[in-house]
């Protein structure tokens, strides 16, 4: 876990440090770094909810199969899969962003508890000069974040860390992780105080983002309890997980998830799963229904000429030389055009 966290901890380490330069303030610094990461998932964002219409177009098939082979699940497995193909659906399109999430979050972990290392960019040699000095002075370094109590140890007693040079000391005593009275290093716990509304607030942001995604997908809204019990499970796992983690990743999720809703609503209104289906649903029925009549034109222009044959030994070239004859003669009662509607080889080519 640790190697995961050092892993993706180094890349996001410089997309932090470059936001700090900016703000010189932590939180403020954490926030833009959560919008900049949204940003370069928003391709992946728009995949997914491109990926939900794509569901939602393809769900009345979904429901038909389910209702043909509900008694053998194995067929009817292959016969989803066999359409998700055909369709061109990948489950995965819908999974992507959530997936890529957890890797950040393990990064920025990894960023919060080594801000020497991330944010102040100091080399291992100092630190490893500074952890001496800690071992000398008898100053106790935890054995998961100890760059958190070298901070807190220089800011207290500077005096102590002299030999490590005037410069770093001032870059370490600018480094200011509290928020509005919340330190971004220390982790809320179970404990009654005022860091348990961090994993509130982002048990209700979570809700919240839950919420607009569902109502704006009617493939959520009719599926069954197990995918709705997720809208409350999501926001009840958010909450257990930023009690474990430090406030600066509880705060990271909190604007996460505003910043998602945000999305969410901005992406519904111009690729609305609801409003697309619907048009496509109408599309293809009008699109049926017009084919319909052409064949029922073609077969009576057919029976006109002496040449009606039964459906089935009517050819695919038959079939579409009746189509554009029947399309030519409501052209020509149409516009009064009286042309020869007889339909030849190279027509049909073209």
């Amino acid at each position: 876990m640790r190697l995961i966290m050092e892993i993706f901890g180094y890349p996001l380490g410089y997309i932090m440090w470059a936001m700090y330069q900016l703000v010189h303030n932590y939180a403020v610094a954490l926030v833009l770094f959560t919008v900049a990461t949204k940003l370069l998932l928003l391709p992946l964002s728009i995949k997914q909810q491109k990926g939900t219409i794509k569901l939602q177009i393809i769900q009345p098939q979904i429901q038909e199969l389910q209702n043909k082979y509900k008694n053998n699940p194995q067929k009817l497995n292959e016969e989803i899969q066999a359409l998700y193909q055909r369709e061109n659906y990948s489950m995965m399109s819908g999974c992507l962003p959530m997936l890529i999430q957890f890797p950040i979050l393990f990064g920025l972990i990894d960023v919060i508890y080594r801000p020497l290392t991330h944010i102040t960019h100091l080399s291992a040699e100092v630190l490893t000069q500074i952890q001496n000095i800690c071992t000398a002075n008898a100053i106790s370094l935890g054995s998961y974040a100890p760059q958190i109590d070298m901070l807190k140890a220089i800011q207290s007693s500077p005096e102590l860390f002299a030999e490590v040079g005037a410069d770093v000391i001032e870059k370490v005593n600018s480094l200011n992780m509290v928020c509005f009275g919340l330190d971004m290093t220390v982790t809320p716990g179970f404990g009654l105080n005022l860091l348990v509304l961090v994993p509130l607030l982002s048990g209700a942001t979570a809700f919240l983002m839950s919420w607009i995604t569902m109502r704006n997908s009617p493939a959520s809204q009719s599926a069954g309890g197990s995918t709705k019990m997720m809208m409350y499970m999501m926001p009840l796992m958010s909450v257990w997980f930023t009690t474990l983690v430090p406030v600066g990743v509880g705060l990271y999720w909190i604007i996460s998830n505003l910043v998602a809703s945000v999305q969410a609503v901005v992406l519904n209104k111009f690729w609305n799963p609801r409003e697309i289906a619907e048009k496509m649903k109408a599309e293809r029925e009008a699109r049926e229904e017009q084919e319909r009549k052409e064949r029922i034109e073609a077969k009576k222009l057919a029976k006109e000429r002496g040449e009606e044959k039964s459906e089935k030994a009517l050819t695919q070239k038959e079939i579409n030389r009746q189509k554009l004859a029947a399309a030519r003669k409501r052209n020509a009662e149409k516009y009064g055009d009286y042309e020869d509607i007889e339909v030849s080889d190279e027509d049909l080519k073209g």
